[in-house]
């Protein structure tokens, strides 16, 4: 009896230590930026901008430099900028669907609790990746992510679930997660990007999805999952995404990868690879 009781105790405990977690790292799904919104004007009027203008930006936006450097360009920089400050700092409601069994996925949702957009994607183009922190198991944040393999027509590669097969989606759906992160490969042409984006539409659509599908699968892929999937895209053109070197990639490790450079985040922690 003294045995069957302790094991009751040590299953309670299990499962209440569990649950104390799970909540920790559920609350860790969306980051609320603790900057107050300022008078980006001055900043942006600027003719030449400093890297402390490119931090108040980026802490104000979520758009990182390289991004500011594009738009600043256009000739409606500015009201493109203060369009994403104000979507940046927005509060937001989030709500969740479930997408299996054990997993559910976020969105943000309007008062009537449909799902909304609730900020714009800075431009992307071929071989830009596409993070969110979103989907989670038994509120696990393993996350989601995606490539962009035609930017004209807005499209990424994902492999989204069990008995799915990798495939296209819109783009613009992953402006109703409430996390996103943007990266690119750091000082890498955009041709290379292009070749990368035409090799995973072409070599890696249509996969079948396995959540334990390992990275040794030689040259020609037969299985996969959301970040092998962009594992897979990069690797045949010489970089290894994968930031742990391990059998099994996920997400979170290729968005640790050192050879990739953030261009916009929305609910992720901006002092965080994850």
């Amino acid at each position: 009896m003294r045995l069957k009781h302790f094991l009751i105790l040590c299953y309670v405990a299990f499962g209440l230590g569990y649950f104390l977690y799970a909540d920790i790292i559920e609350k860790q799904g969306y980051f609320i930026p603790s900057a107050s919104k300022i008078d980006l004007l001055p900043v942006l009027s600027k003719t030449i901008l400093t890297d402390s203008d490119y931090q108040i930006i980026y802490a104000q936006t979520g758009i990182a430099k390289p991004i500011v450097q594009e738009l600043k360009l256009s000739p409606d920089f500015k009201n493109k900028m203060l369009n994403f400050q104000e979507h940046y700092l927005a509060p937001v409601t989030i709500s969740s669907q479930r997408l299996a069994f054990f997993t559910q996925e976020d969105f943000i949702k309007n008062p009537d609790k449909t799902a909304m957009p609730a900020f714009d994607l800075a431009p992307y183009k071929n071989g830009y990746i596409f993070f969110t922190k979103s989907t989670h198991t038994m509120n696990w944040r393993h996350g989601h992510a995606g490539i962009v393999v035609d930017a004209k027509r807005k499209k990424t590669l994902e492999a989204l679930n069990p008995g799915t097969a990798s495939i296209e989606q819109d783009a613009d759906k992953w402006r109703y997660y409430p996390t996103f992160k943007m990266m690119r490969l750091k000082n890498v042409e955009q041709t290379v990007l292009n070749q990368i984006a035409l090799y995973a539409s072409t070599q890696l659509s249509n996969l079948p999805y396995d959540i334990v599908a390992d990275k040794n699968q030689g040259s020609s892929p037969y299985a996969t999952h959301c970040s092998l999937l962009v594992w897979q895209a990069f690797k045949p053109f010489g970089f290894d995404l994968d930031a742990t070197g391990g059998l099994f990639v996920s997400p979170k490790n290729i968005a640790s990868s050192p050879l990739l450079e953030v261009l916009q985040i929305y609910g992720f922690n901006p002092d965080e690879d994850w």
